[in-house]
Order: structure tokens, then C-alpha cells, then sequence
């Protein structure tokens, strides 16, 4: 009877979730501090008596101030690195977020009392700054990786603090093809691979459709899928990743929440004067869209836009329309998407949004969000409120007013970079700036196309190319000499925009720069044709500019380009293009295949592994529990 008592226990372990008090059995103990907006840290957690002590201690040795407050009859974590409460929007309106402490279960983060004096019984903990318990934080102990939305967090820094492959094998580890283009940048979350691809131009039928995809890479497949748009737009927007949901803006100016596990759908936001196409009424929000406005109507993309990529910060979901408006929501899987302000720019700076979402930065101690439009115009709201700080526009040094502003990121010193070009299909004229986000004003200017660049340390690194009557030489940083302007990777100093290195090359890159670990990663948005332009991943010594490795990308076809940063995390490099297809690139080898993997379009829901292996476990269980119970 003992040894029946014995297996049960164990199978019961490993198949139900563990109470609180039994976290000691768990593989590993760590705190982590997710901040909420796509931030987050591990550290090596030290034992103490309650919650509190664990949680002092810890973040103490880490050197990350911590602040306590009283709350009821107890103590809770008031701020934690400087981050304190936050409340967005106004009135009946306003959310209040808070740090909210989780215990390890060994298969899920469980909410605990915000209490820190109650007994810690170890295990891991987690800090999660978040409005609700009901949402929890998406690094685990077993797959402490994550990358949540468009260039990994909500200031959209393009900064990676995994680790990337130090080569690659071939055949690339895996790679999965569709119909359509992938533009968007890739989600990784419990190792599950998140993306969504366009519809095949000019296809009718299931072809016609844009898709969101979760893939499984250590099965090598789909786990799930979800059509969801069949407007004709250009669908390359950027899922965010919230607790165990998954929000989708869409060209059809939907918003859609989803279960990230299942593809589920929980709840959605539609405009109005249509109706919701994935949820019923009562779990749908209606929202009012502007298309009306001169400044939005005459540009270009006002049509073929709709909603941008989307960020999370303390507990608000923000996210900018083709309509030239700002807006501000709640979301929760229970009570769907809520108001908390929406801003309308004057018509003076008014302009279309592309896929670019808002950047959400600390200035002077108050949080703000950024964006940049396409009547190439610069717009800081208030992130609490709605409220404007300021607006400009920006021009080359001959004072051409951009087009367009192609890429914003935040810097160190309330400082951002500002990339703008002429707003054309294919654009030969723009410049890279550095803003003030104190009052907009540009500190220094350079008349040189860049993609969408990453910052890191006081330095950036972008791709650039000549722009029209631009400049024609760029200036050393190390001798003060000028230097001749050739295309390829740059890495430039931030405060005066003199040049670190260079490495050139004739390969045309857009899609943008990722930093990790000392290194620089982007993908070549020429075509994948045979030779040595095009088709190419590459992986740059972020200090000297020398090549770590290339890999070429394959299948491809002529069509290859690439529109988005490279995704680096958990050892492994993601990239989509426009052939349509997504690969992985790693140190481990994939299975050589002689022509694409066809798409399977029917979530597979039971079928998936995970599902199966739960279910042969709850088998196994019972008839161990069974035998058992017949041999005593």
C-alpha cells in the first residue's frame, strides 16, 4: 500500500499543479522581476523567513532598490527598481497597476496575497507589475526566454538580453513556409514560436487569408493556427504577448484578444459600424475610427494600414491607427478591451500611422509615449493621460520636411533617435536625428537613410545607405577625419554621431537591428537569389564591426525581403520574410527537406503534444493507480 501511495504521489506531482507550501521540490530557485512592459530579470534568490525577507534580501544583493508600504494589516512591495504604482486614464476610467508577487506551482505562476509577511516555504517567487492577478508573468523557470511584441519591449529598444548562437549549422534547425508574405517580427514565448503572415496578393480563397501561427520547433509544428483578416490590407502588424494572452491588431482595424495556448478567442475590439467577427457582442468592444481627417486622407498608406503594432506598460495596451489617432486600453481575458484616453493630434501635425507603435519612455519622471507619423511629424503624449507634451516635425539640413518617420528609439538622457526619410514606396532621401524628449528639439542631424536601429550603451547601430543630395562622407570618431559614406552596417556614437566602425556590403537591409550580447544581428531585404547579395542572416561583433558569421536563409525565392528585426533569444535567431516562410537558425542542425512543409489551416487543438503527453500521463496514473491498488 505504501508503494501505491508512493507512485501516485509522484504522478500526481507531475501532472497537477503543486500548493504553494510545496514549491521546495521545485528545479531551480530564482526571483524574478517582470516589470510588465517587456522587461524582465532573474536573480539568484536568497532564503529567508517570509515573502518579504526573501524578496529584500534578494533584490539587495542585486543591488535593485526595493520600497515596502503599508497596506491593510500588512506590508506589500511598493516600488522595485524606482518603478512604483501606476494609475492610467481618469475617473471611472483610470486602472491602477501594482507589483504583485507569484509562487512557482511547477507548471504555471500561481498570484499570492500581496502580503510580503507571510512564511516563504521556497521555490521560486515572481515580482509581476501588472492591474490584475489574473494576469501573470510570461518567463518561467523552464523557459525563462521570452520576447513579448515588436523589438521586445515597450520602448521598442531592439535589445536582446538572451543569448544568440555563436555559429550555425546547417541545414538551417527548421523553418515553416505559407502562402503569404511574413512581415512581422517574431514572438517567442515557453518555446513556442508566434507570428503572423499575410494573405497571398492577388489570391482568392483560403490563400486570400491572413493568419496567426503558434509553432512548436522542438516538434517542428504548427501547435495552432487562426485566420483572421481577409480585408486586402498589408497585414504585417506585430502581436503582444500578455500573461497567457495574445493580442493581434489587424488592417481590418480589429483588435483581437486571444489564449496564446489554445488561439482561443477571448475577446475583441472593432470599429465601428462594423460588427465583431471572432467574438459575440458581449465580450466585444466598439470603438469610433476617423478617416475623414485631410491631414490622414492624402497619405499614402491611410488605406492599407489600419492598426499599428501594439506595446504593454503598466497595464495599459497602446496602439496607433492609419487614422492618425493614439489610443489607450485595458485588457483583460475576463473583461475585454476598456477606454482609458484616446488622442486626436491636430490636424497641423496630424498624419497616417503605419505598423509603428507608440515608445513609451521616463522623462523627468514622468512616462510618456512617442510616435512618429507618416506626414513625417513627431507626437508625446502624456502615457498616463493622453495628454500632449509636444509635437514637431522633422527635416534634413537643407530643411526638407520628412516624409515619414520611419523609426524612433529611445536613448539614455531623455533622448531619442529619430530615423525619417521622404515617405516613397522606395525612399532616396531621409536623415537620422537625436531628439530631446524633453521638448522635441533635435540635438544633431545626418542627411543618411537608416533602418530601424538598436541602441545599446551609448552607441547605435543601423544599416545606411546615401540618401539623396545627402551626405557623401561621414566623420570618424577616433581620428575626427572624414570618411567616405559606402553602404553596409554602421555603428555610430550617440551623443555626436561620429562613426565607431563600418562594415560595408551591397546588400540592401531595412528590417532593422537587434543587439544581444555584445553582438548585432539583421537580414539582408534583397532578393535571395544565388551569389553573394541577398538571402543572408548576418551576426556582427557589436565593438569592431568584424563578421561573427553569415547564414543564407533557405528556401527563399526572388522575393525575399525581409522587413523585420531578427528576433535573438534562447539561443536561436528568427527571421520571416517575404517569400513566406520562418527560420530558425541555431547551433543545432536541422532534418534536409527537398521542398516546403505544406500548412495544416485547422488549429490542432488535442492533437497538439502537449495535450497528448497530459493525456498518457492520466492514463499512466490510473492504471499504475489501478495496479496498485490491486497488489495491496
Amino acid at each position: 500500500m505504501a508503494k501505491m501511495i508512493a507512485l501516485a504521489a509522484f504522478l500526481l506531482a507531475v501532472s497537477v499543479p503543486i500548493a504553494f507550501a510545496g514549491m521546495a521540490d521545485a528545479d531551480a530557485d530564482g526571483l524574478l522581476v517582470d516589470c510588465g512592459n517587456g522587461n524582465l530579470s532573474w536573480y539568484d534568490l536568497v532564503p529567508g523567513e517570509t515573502v518579504g525577507d526573501v524578496i529584500s534580501a534578494t533584490l539587495s544583493a542585486a543591488g535593485v532598490p526595493a520600497e515596502f508600504a503599508p497596506e491593510g494589516d500588512g506590508e506589500c512591495v511598493r516600488s522595485v527598481g524606482g518603478q512604483g504604482p501606476a494609475s492610467i486614464g481618469s475617473g471611472q476610467d483610470r486602472q491602477e497597476c501594482v507589483w504583485r508577487i507569484y509562487s512557482w506551482d511547477g507548471v504555471s505562476w500561481e498570484p499570492e496575497p500581496r502580503d510580503v509577511g507571510l512564511q516563504y516555504f521556497g521555490g521560486p517567487l515572481a515580482l509581476g507589475f501588472y492591474p490584475t492577478e489574473s494576469i501573470a508573468p510570461v518567463s518561467t523557470p523552464d523557459y525563462a526566454d521570452v520576447w513579448t511584441c515588436y523589438k521586445g519591449n515597450s520602448s521598442s529598444d531592439g535589445v536582446s538580453r538572451s543569448h544568440g548562437p555563436d555559429s550555425v549549422a546547417l541545414p538551417l534547425e527548421w523553418y515553416n513556409t505559407y502562402p503569404g508574405a511574413v512581415d512581422c517580427s517574431i514572438l517567442y514565448a515557453d518555446g513556442l514560436i508566434y507570428h503572423t503572415a499575410a494573405g497571398l496578393y492577388g489570391s482568392v480563397g483560403m490563400d486570400s487569408l491572413a493568419w496567426l501561427y503558434c509553432l512548436d520547433p522542438v516538434n517542428r509544428q504548427v501547435a495552432w493556427s487562426l485566420s483572421y483578416s481577409d480585408s486586402g490590407n498589408i497585414e504585417i502588424s506585430t502581436p503582444v504577448i500578455i500573461g497567457d494572452m495574445i493580442i493581434l491588431t489587424a488592417g481590418n482595424w480589429h483588435i483581437y484578444c486571444l489564449d496564446r495556448f489554445t488561439g482561443d478567442a477571448l475577446a475583441e475590439l472593432y470599429p465601428s459600424g462594423s460588427s465583431p467577427d471572432k467574438c459575440n457582442a458581449a465580450r466585444s468592444t466598439e470603438y469610433a475610427v476617423d478617416r475623414s481627417d485631410p491631414s490622414v486622407v492624402r497619405d499614402r498608406l491611410h488605406n492599407n494600414s489600419g492598426i499599428s503594432n501594439a506595446v504593454y506598460d503598466s497595464g495599459a495596451l497602446y496602439f496607433n491607427g492609419s487614422d492618425g489617432i493614439m489610443r489607450c486600453y485595458s485588457v483583460d481575458r475576463e473583461d475585454g478591451f476598456r477606454e482609458l484616453w484616446t488622442y486626436v493630434p491636430d490636424s497641423s501635425v496630424r498624419g497616417c500611422f503605419y505598423f509603428y507603435p507608440p515608445h513609451i519612455a521616463d522623462v523627468g519622471g514622468r512616462k510618456v509615449a512617442i510616435s512618429g507619423n507618416y506626414a513625417g511629424n513627431m507626437i508625446c503624449v502624456d502615457a498616463r493621460t493622453g495628454e500632449k507634451v509636444w509635437t514637431g516635425a522633422l527635416a534634413d539640413s537643407k530643411g526638407n520636411h520628412a516624409g515619414a518617420v520611419t523609426a524612433i528609439s529611445i536613448c539614455s538622457g531623455e533622448r531619442a533617435i529619430a530615423c525619417f526619410a521622404d515617405g516613397g514606396m522606395v525612399s532616396a532621401s531621409g536623415g537620422i536625428a537625436l531628439i530631446s524628449l524633453i521638448d522635441g528639439s533635435v540635438i544633431w542631424e545626418q542627411d543618411v537613410l537608416c533602418s530601424k536601429p538598436a541602441v545599446f550603451g551609448g552607441r547605435l547601430y543601423s544599416y545606411v545607405t546615401y540618401s539623396l543630395n545627402g551626405a557623401q562622407t561621414l566623420v570618424s570618431h577616433d581620428t575626427g577625419a572624414d570618411i567616405p559614406l559606402e553602404n553596409g552596417y554602421y555603428s555610430f556614437w550617440v551623443d555626436d554621431g561620429t562613426v565607431a566602425w563600418a562594415r560595408t556590403t551591397d546588400a540592401l537591409s531595412v528590417g532593422g537591428i537587434t543587439y544581444c550580447g555584445g553582438r548585432i544581428y539583421s537580414m539582408d531585404y534583397s532578393p535571395g537569389s544565388e551569389g553573394s547579395l541577398g538571402g543572408w542572416v548576418w551576426c556582427i561583433d557589436a565593438d569592431n564591426g568584424d563578421v561573427v558569421w553569415k547564414a543564407k536563409v533557405s528556401p527563399y525565392g526572388g522575393s525575399a525581403y525581409s522587413m523585420c528585426s531578427p528576433t535573438v533569444v534562447d539561443g536561436k535567431v528568427l527571421v520571416g520574410n517575404d517569400y513566406g516562410a520562418v527560420y530558425v537558425l541555431s547551433e543545432t542542425p536541422g532534418a534536409e527537406r527537398k521542398e516546403s512543409s505544406s500548412i495544416n489551416y485547422e488549429s490542432q487543438g488535442l492533437a497538439h503534444w502537449s495535450w497528448l503527453a497530459l493525456i498518457i500521463l492520466a492514463v499512466a496514473f490510473a492504471a499504475a493507480t489501478v495496479w496498485m491498488y490491486r497488489r495491496a
